[in-house]
């Protein structure tokens, strides 16, 4: 009996195989350009917090990136950023104001997704040299949204949600196969580096005593340096064992998230588990704008279908409720005077009186 023919069988009946994955990876790059709702959260989100962060430090921004921060020179010259970034080393008050206005502009037109073929790198190259007058205060919110404009530049961000879109569908203006190649690619570029992030921030933990023996999150809850909310921490920290749970999920889930993306279910316990994460730090530690840059990232590994979803829930949640409807009939009365007044009470009453119609008689 040849029981090689069964390994030889199955052999020549994968001889397709190669040939079929490379099909299979060249039409997943060039027949559409994925995740572009998550894309378009993420732009939406990490804009928000850039804008947050520039306006909550505008009392303060000659001090910290302006001629007043040359304090911080001899860790310039240690970085060495060269041309564009170093623009504002030798910068007066009216080129830093102007390269500070400029950079808002461009964080909102990113934001509103504003011809952002133009405008992501030059909130780059902006942003970056903003960033390199005082990098010991930067954390790591401020060196990942860096990097991530680095991949954004290749991808289209714009495409759902935004102005250009808008412009886009008024111009019917078809998309090119080049386009969708070098938005894909940015796509894996971004969750790869998503991974990295996480996997090595698991492993340097995972090296750590404290971690090993569970206490770890105890210490950043209770340090004097973080925290807003210091009953709240003691609150949370009162009793060890979800001290040691929170401890070793954080780790767990750090160091198995590039693992957990390969299913569908595992993937949304892994976003889940970091999501609650990124709220924890946001919250308890104080630190909104390094956990809203982390979130906004892990968006494009949400589904385009669960995104539409939360959307129109929250359309719904914002608009259908007695407090919108009431703003609206003021709005419309206040556009069409006493008239409109009237008739706004007259559809107020018509619909009491839909409603009590609903209302099945019995005999």
């Amino acid at each position: 009996m040849n029981t090689d023919a069964p390994i030889r069988s199955w052999v020549k009946a994968q001889r397709t195989l190669p040939g079929r994955t490379l099909d299979r990876v060249v039409t997943w790059f060039i027949a559409d350009r994925h995740s572009d709702y998550g894309i378009a959260v993420m732009r939406i989100a990490s804009g928000s917090f850039l804008l947050g962060w520039l306006l909550l430090n505008l009392p303060v921004a000659s001090r910290i990136w302006g001629p007043d921060s040359q304090y911080w020179q001899p860790y310039r010259e240690i970085l060495g950023y060269n041309a564009p970034f170093n623009a504002l080393q030798q910068a007066g008050p009216g080129l830093f104001w102007l390269w500070y206005v400029i950079t808002i502009a461009l964080v909102v037109a990113f934001t509103l997704g504003w011809r952002t073929r133009f405008v992501t790198p030059l909130l780059f190259i902006a942003y970056t040299t903003l960033n390199g007058q005082n990098t010991p205060i930067s954390d790591g919110g401020n060196y990942f949204i860096r990097i991530m404009l680095i991949y954004l530049i290749l991808m289209d961000v714009s495409r759902r949600w935004s102005l250009d879109a808008r412009r886009r569908a008024r111009a019917e203006k078809p998309e090119t196969q080049t386009g969708s190649v070098l938005h894909n690619i940015g796509l894996c570029l971004v969750i790869a580096q998503i991974c990295i992030v996480y996997l090595e921030a698991g492993l340097y933990k995972v090296q750590g005593s404290l971690w090993q023996n569970g206490t770890a999150v105890y210490y950043p809850l209770q340090s004097v340096a973080y925290g807003p909310f210091p009953q709240l921490a003691d609150l949370l920290t009162y009793f060890a064992l979800p001290v040691v749970i929170a401890t070793y999920v954080t780790v767990l889930a750090q160091i198995a998230f590039p693992f957990l993306l390969f299913h569908r279910i595992t993937r949304r316990i892994g976003l889940i588990l970091l999501l609650g994460m990124h709220v924890s730090i946001a919250v308890i530690m104080g630190l909104p704008f390094f956990s809203g840059i982390m979130a906004s990232a892990d968006a494009v590994l949400v589904s385009g279908a669960t995104w539409i979803a939360i959307v129109a829930w929250l359309r719904t949640a914002l608009t259908e409720n007695r407090v919108a409807r009431g703003v609206t009939r003021r709005f419309r009365a206040a556009r069409h005077g006493t008239d409109g007044t009237d008739r706004a009470q007259n559809a107020e009453n018509t619909e009491g009186t839909m409603e009590h119609d609903e209302v099945p008689v019995r005999a």
